[in-house]
This record gives C-alpha cells, sequence and structure tokens, in this order.
C-alpha cells in the first residue's frame, strides 16, 4: 500500500487551523486528562488574507499543497472552501491533499468539491473503526456515520478518495470489515499500526493482525 498524500514530489503543507472538533487522547493538541486542548495551544484560523499573501509569495514551480497540519483538523476552517478554490488558482498547482476525520460539513459539500476537482483533489479520510463505538475510542468527538458519507460522497463524486485506518489493540479484528468495505466501494486504503502507548495493539494481536492483513493483501 502506498500513501500517496506522500508520493508529492513538490508540495508545502499549510496548517490553516489550529481548531479540531475531536479529543483524540493521544494527540498532541489533546490534554489526556481532560480530552480538552492543551493549554499552551491558543485555537486560531489561518486568515485568507496571509494564505492569499503567502501564495502570492511562493515560487510557480509550486505544484502540489496539502491541508494538513497536526493541531487542527481542515474541515475546521470557516473558509476551508475558499482557501481550496485560492490554492488552485496559484500557476502550476495541479495536486492538493487534505487530511481530516472526516465528521465535518456534509455530503454535498464533498459532492461538490469532487464534482469539481475531480483527481486534483485529494481527500484522506482519518476513519478508525467500522462503527460509531469502535471509532469513538480514538476519535472521540467525531460522528462516524457522517464521516463514512463524507467519504463516499466524495468518492462518487470522482474525487481523489484515500482511507487512512490506524489499527489498535480494540480495532485490529475490523481489518476484514475494512478491506472488503473499501473493496465494494474502490477506495485506496492505507493502513498502519498506532505506535503511541495509548491504545496501542498488544504483542499477541500484532501477530494476529499481521497474518490477517497478510491474507487481505493476497
Amino acid at each position: 500500500m502506498i500513501n500517496t498524500c506522500m508520493k508529492l514530489n513538490t508540495q508545502i503543507d499549510f496548517a490553516i487551523t489550529t481548531y479540531c472538533q475531536a479529543r483524540c487522547r493521544s494527540c498532541q493538541r489533546t490534554n489526556p486528562d481532560t480530552g480538552e486542548h492543551n493549554d499552551w495551544l491558543t485555537p486560531t484560523h489561518m486568515s485568507y488574507t496571509v494564505f492569499d499573501n503567502l501564495l502570492n509569495k511562493i515560487p510557480h514551480n509550486l505544484y502540489a499543497a496539502q491541508f494538513c497540519g497536526e493541531l487542527g483538523d481542515p474541515m475546521m476552517h470557516p473558509k476551508v472552501t475558499d482557501f481550496i478554490n485560492r490554492a488552485f488558482e496559484h500557476p502550476n498547482l495541479s495536486h492538493l491533499a487534505i487530511n481530516t476525520n472526516g465528521g465535518l460539513r456534509t455530503p454535498d459539500w464533498y459532492t461538490m468539491m469532487g464534482e469539481k476537482y475531480q483527481n486534483n483533489l485529494q481527500i484522506c479520510f482519518g476513519i478508525d473503526g467500522m462503527s460509531h463505538d469502535s471509532n469513538w475510542k480514538y476519535r472521540e468527538g467525531v460522528d462516524w456515520q457522517r464521516a463514512m458519507q463524507n467519504m463516499l460522497a466524495f468518492k462518487q463524486a470522482g474525487g481523489d478518495t484515500e482511507w487512512h485506518f490506524i489499527i489498535f489493540d480494540w480495532n485490529w479484528q475490523e481489518v476484514e470489515e475494512m478491506y472488503n468495505f473499501s473493496r465494494e466501494h474502490d477506495i485506496e486504503l492505507v493502513v498502519k499500526y498506532n505506535r503511541r502507548m495509548f491504545g496501542k495493539i498488544s504483542d499477541e494481536n500484532k501477530i494476529k493482525c499481521d497474518k490477517l492483513l497478510a491474507r487481505m493483501n493476497t
């Protein structure tokens, strides 16, 4: 499996917001005791003017960009649509990748963006379960049903869609179901093990999961 978000030879990652509706307990923005953002973080949205000025200063050989950021979800930005449209106005930019937990905005919005930009816009959906309860164990605060609907809407509209699935000790047994769903809907998968202590898979279960992954990839 190849993470096409990382295949781009030249790209700039714009952290356009430090807001996020999720309370992922091992995320560096989250206080693991309260689930709220850490005191040192001031939630902020990048202004459109700042973004516009940055793009004006970037050389014309930039052909790929990313909205990811480690401290927020790009879909929380109230002007994310304007940011996307502005990015594609850059003379040579032909590819924009966005990482999101998927639970923000609506299927209609994803359909609109998929139809408009097709494979030039890639959205990587971080969804780590095949049910709301399973996904919530890490992505606390995320509406799983909405996230799945949004991902399907973007895929069906022609958008470049990736499903990023992190394996924890509580969801490894859902791997087969996840693979079957992705194949049914022709969604590219990027699967990786959680390396942090929160929810880290046990050695025993990892051996079982390795075998399951090997079988799914044959």
